[in-house]
């Protein structure tokens, strides 16, 4: 009758579901939205440790 379309190893019985559904795009964004928050993060901490760095001496 019906048959799934199944791929290679991930395909059979206890296979992932097909559902059709487009998700590279959300995996994208997901994927730029992780780099810009580690370089957010990185910047946050190099300014924080500049600044601490900057202390008046006391003369």
């Amino acid at each position: 009758m019906y048959r799934a379309p199944t791929g290679g190893a991930i395909g059979g019985a206890g296979g992932l579901a097909f559902t059709g559904a487009n998700v590279s795009w959300w995996i994208a964004l997901g994927i730029v939205l992780l780099v810009a928050g580690l370089l957010l993060m990185h910047a946050a901490r190099r300014r924080r440790r500049l600044a601490g760095s900057e202390q008046p001496s006391a003369e």
